[in-house]
């Protein structure tokens, strides 16, 4: 699917509203038919134009400014932009000093499984890490597909900043992968060996990866659930809207009473006005609060099950669904891996079905976490714009063909679910 031109991918990616150019021309082309008549609405016009262009300009400054935030990092950053737009977001880092880089490599993907990192020699190595689809802000357009921000941001505070105060980072340089050209050292071509030479006894010692990374490795990958999905704003609504049901608001109540009102005058004129308002006011209520009950009952069904369940509506509003078995005992992994291989999603993009289950990850024998394939969910309400989010559907098999059996199997002391809002692909 095509993708948008780079300012606009660039301006969802800091989360800049798009312009409202179908507006603009339409709003400037009905004063230039008043201006045939009068000159005012050439001004008029004007004015509009001289508004979108201004709107622009500060689209494009807010963008720089976006751009300009890796320029704190304490260390030389080339190619965020590039990063930002590539099909495969790919980082380059040189060390000033020697490193055990299998221990760097281990810290990264104890942060996220999916990295890859490759060793190019002592001082440097690349990390290629997955983009994350964002969707457009306006109806019926395409994601966009960028860079992942938090995950870059969660790399720095948690690795490359203790990397770069402990052994201190030469140049951080970002691309595509498939355009970044080989990182080369800075210094001359013998600079590692004469370093390594006048260090002598203290050269092993160098090549000690700093404790925090130490630390993020023995304790492998974090076993704290993220819950991104509990700052949306609308929360109640989007729980809604991603179980497949439509909130009843205030306008279901205006509808009826206004109903009520005018079959109140047909049938009783003057008095039947009012007589029916109330009467189509209390319909309203009734229906709305009934509608939204029901709702809530749709989503609380889901808690009935034989083991505890939490979290499952921060599950539906997040863009990389993410769920936790906490089991009582070892269970048969090549049994579970081929029982959620069957589990199957409709994809619209590929137009077929496609493995609901992304990836699965043992952090033991009695833990595991299941990655899920979102859904794109789009509410007819304007107030709340497309998000991706767990698919209710494919969560109920999950629970009647995979975690039922388990539960008989082996037990399942709970499952945990959660994630992020950033869709990972």
């Amino acid at each position: 699917m095509k993708q948008p031109r780079d300012q606009a991918r660039l301006a969802r990616v800091f989360d800049i509203a798009p312009p409202r150019t179908r507006l603009g021309v339409l709003t400037t082309s009905m004063f230039g038919l008043i201006g045939l008549a009068t000159p005012i609405g050439w001004f008029a016009g004007a004015g509009v134009v001289a508004g979108m262009s201004g709107s622009a300009v500060v689209r494009r400054r807010r963008i720089a400014r976006g751009l300009r935030e890796v320029e704190d990092w304490g260390f030389p950053v080339e190619g965020y932009r590039a990063w930002l737009l590539a099909d495969a977001p790919t980082f380059d880092i040189e060390l000033a000093r020697d490193v055990d880089i299998e221990v760097i490599a281990q810290s990264l993907r104890a942060i996220d499984a999916a990295i890859i990192v490759e060793n190019l020699g002592e001082r440097r190595f690349r990390v290629i890490t997955r983009r994350i689809a964002l969707p457009s802000l306006r109806r019926y357009e395409p994601a966009i597909y960028a860079g992942d921000r938090r995950l870059l941001r969660e790399l720095r505070d948690r690795v490359l900043a203790p990397l770069h105060a402990d052994v201190g980072i030469r140049i951080m340089r970002m691309g595509d992968r498939a355009k970044l050209p080989l990182l080369l050292t800075s210094g001359p071509a013998d600079a590692s060996a004469a370093d390594a030479e006048s260090m002598g006894a203290f050269r092993d010692a160098a090549l000690v990866a700093p404790p925090a990374l130490q630390a993020l490795v023995l304790d492998g990958t974090s076993r704290e659930l993220p819950r991104e999905a509990r700052k949306l704003d609308h929360r109640v609504d989007r729980v809604v809207f991603a179980t497949g049901a439509s909130p009843q608001r205030i306008g279901t109540v205006v509808a009826l009473s206004a109903a009520g009102a005018f079959s109140g005058v047909g049938y009783f004129q003057f008095y039947g006005l009012a007589v029916g308002a109330i009467a189509g006011l209390i319909a309203g209520i009734g229906a709305a609060k009934a509608t939204n009950k029901r709702n809530a009952n749709r989503v609380a069904a889901v808690y009935d099950q034989p083991f505890t369940i939490e979290g499952y509506d921060d599950w539906l509003l997040s863009g990389r669904p993410l769920l936790d078995i906490e089991l009582r005992a070892p269970c048969d992994r090549t049994w579970l891996r081929s029982s959620l291989a069957h589990l199957k999603a409709w994809s619209i993009g590929s137009n077929a079905y496609v493995p609901w289950v992304e990836d699965v990850y043992f952090f033991d024998d009695q833990y595991v976490r299941i990655e899920t394939r979102p859904t794109l969910i789009e509410p007819p309400s304007g107030r709340i714009k497309p998000f991706y989010g767990g698919s209710y559907l494919m969560f109920g098999e999950l629970v009647q063909n995979v975690l039922v059996p388990l539960h008989r199997k082996v037990g399942i002391v709970a499952v945990h679910m959660g994630g992020y809002i950033d869709r990972r692909i």
